[in-house]
């Protein structure tokens, strides 16, 4: 990839959409602190890798490379409230996914497995799988922690994931939006077995 700093590519994640009934109960979160700049929740989703600002051309090849494989639907729960990081000045507090399901953890992997095979580098750290809800720098140590004390038994109604996205973040008038730019469709166990 292009390692000019002026260059302006589109800015590329790939990630899960949440259903409206979902985003609806972490709506329920918002407004339990002060001093926490929340996410629209139009912005709420699972992330399953950031890729960055990218050249245009490039955005062929990566979804050339995620045309290659197959992974089942699955089922998530929305289960539990942490912050980032966990010690020290927190920066963001999110909803979790207990612990998830094996296939999140595969298409996860499959998915940074892909990428890299195309020259972008996987995550150092370890996935862990989370849905943004607020950035929190100007809140004290206290509020936060009083916040996640508060909101950590969270659970919301399990979701049934079939596809997943290529997202492109952009400011629009002012304000963050995500622009979906193609969409894969999971398979199903039928599909899986033939």
């Amino acid at each position: 990839m292009r390692e000019d700093f002026a260059f302006r590519g589109k800015r590329l994640f790939i990630a899960i959409e949440l259903p409206d009934y979902v985003r609806t109960s972490l709506c329920s979160l918002r407004g339990l602190a002060k001093g926490f700049h929340w996410v629209d929740p139009e912005r709420y989703h699972l992330t399953l890798k950031f890729i960055g600002d990218i050249p245009g051309q490039f955005q062929k090849e990566i979804e050339q490379a995620l045309d290659r494989f197959d992974v089942g639907h699955f089922i998530l729960p929305i289960k539990g409230v942490g912050r980032f990081p966990e010690r020290g000045k927190a920066h963001a507090v999110w909803a979790g996914v207990g612990t998830g399901h094996p296939r999140l953890f595969q298409l996860q992997k499959r998915i940074d497995d892909a990428l890299f095979n195309i020259g972008i580098e996987p995550e150092r750290r370890r996935y862990c799988p989370h849905i943004t809800l607020a950035r929190v720098n100007q809140a004290s140590d206290e509020t936060v922690r009083q916040y996640v004390k508060r909101t950590e038994m969270f659970e919301a109604a399990p979701f049934h994931v079939e596809r997943f996205h290529l997202f492109r973040s952009e400011t629009a008038a002012g304000r963050r939006v995500h622009v979906r730019e193609k969409t894969w469709e999971l398979r199903t166990s039928d599909q899986l077995a033939s």
